[in-house]
């Protein structure tokens, strides 16, 4: 067999007749492969000389609005997690407003980094596709603006839905929504969701019933709660899409003499640590957020070794988790 100096991963995989990416783990991950794959690889490589460069960290960079949010903490947990089994480190940034441009000129004249993590949206697609040039990017729980970047996300829509009929099985007539600002894919989703199912309902929609609010911050939303179960109208259900608006709402509840769940039902939105602390607990739309981040971060990965991504919108699972609060 002749020895190349320019022999590509694809080549021994080839070679061996593996797929890419088992050729890929015998390198990264050795203790995932079946031992006779393992061996024939490992002859392969030996036959063309193949010295892979183990030893070499590589740096990914993932992004946030904010380090605030509960939800990021496990997602966090999930890409360093999977980035560290496969030799690379990923660093965290804020992107203090992710809807400037000018946010993401440290991008632009970057030559640190080589892959990039978003889990928020881009101010456009023309900057998106100048990131593009100099870095392989992928979107966490957020869809992307563009066909060419895979992004791992959940079902937003049937995710609320799902939470809007349980609430509406269990009595509810007059559900309101606390939902975040629509730039974000998944803040329209699910109000989309939301409308969807209680006009499938044939249950009403109250205009004053849908809240945005600027950020998931607890201040924000205990003041929009308040004045939302202070109207004449007041909700018999609200479905947030966060546990920290959940809890605030619940603490306004509290404040006003309502009994949370015989006047107002709360759900809340993630599964976040939060949900068993309040009195009473939280029921929530569970979403895998480590699995979320894991995902994200071994989706960059392929792409960086050269792995075929098999498919570019990974969509993955969520559950009601019915607590006392419902």
């Amino acid at each position: 067999m002749t020895i190349s100096k320019g022999t590509t991963i694809q080549q021994i995989a080839e070679l061996a007749n593996v797929s890419t990416a088992t050729a890929s783990r015998v390198i990264n991950q050795p203790e995932t492969v079946k031992p006779e794959t393992l061996r024939r690889v490992l002859q392969v490589m030996k036959e063309l000389n193949y010295q892979p460069k183990q030893n070499i960290t590589r740096l990914l960079l993932a992004t946030f609005p904010n380090f605030t949010n509960p939800f990021y903490s496990l997602c966090i947990r999930g890409m360093q997690e999977a980035a560290r089994k496969r030799n690379y480190k990923i660093y965290l940034q804020q992107i203090d407003d992710p809807t400037k441009t000018e946010s993401y000129d440290f991008l632009l004249d970057n030559h640190l980094f080589h892959g990039i993590i978003f889990t928020h949206p881009l101010p456009d697609k023309q900057l998106l596709d100048l990131i593009l040039i100099k870095h392989p990017v992928v979107m966490c729980s957020q869809y992307s603006i563009s066909d060419d970047v895979p992004c791992v996300v959940i079902d937003d829509y049937a995710a609320a839905q799902n939470a809007v009929s349980y609430l509406i099985s269990i009595g509810k007539k007059r559900i309101a929504l606390m939902n975040s600002q629509q730039d974000y894919s998944c803040s329209l989703y699910r109000e989309n969701g939301y409308l969807d199912t209680l006009k499938e309902a044939g249950l009403p929609v109250y205009p004053e019933f849908i809240t945005h609010v600027n950020d998931v911050d607890y201040s924000l939303a205990l003041s929009a709660a308040l004045n939302m179960l202070s109207g004449k109208v007041r909700p018999d259900a609200v479905f947030c899409i966060s546990d920290v608006f959940a809890s605030a709402v619940i603490k306004a509840a509290g404040q006003l003499g309502l009994s949370v769940p015989e006047d107002v039902a709360v759900m809340g939105f993630d599964n976040v640590a939060l949900c068993n602390m309040t009195i009473p607990t939280i029921s929530t739309v569970s979403q895998p957020m480590y699995q979320l981040g894991w995902q994200s971060s071994n989706l960059l990965i392929d792409q960086l070794e050269g792995i075929p991504v098999v498919s570019k919108r990974i969509v993955l699972n969520t559950d009601i988790i019915v607590r006392k609060s419902t």
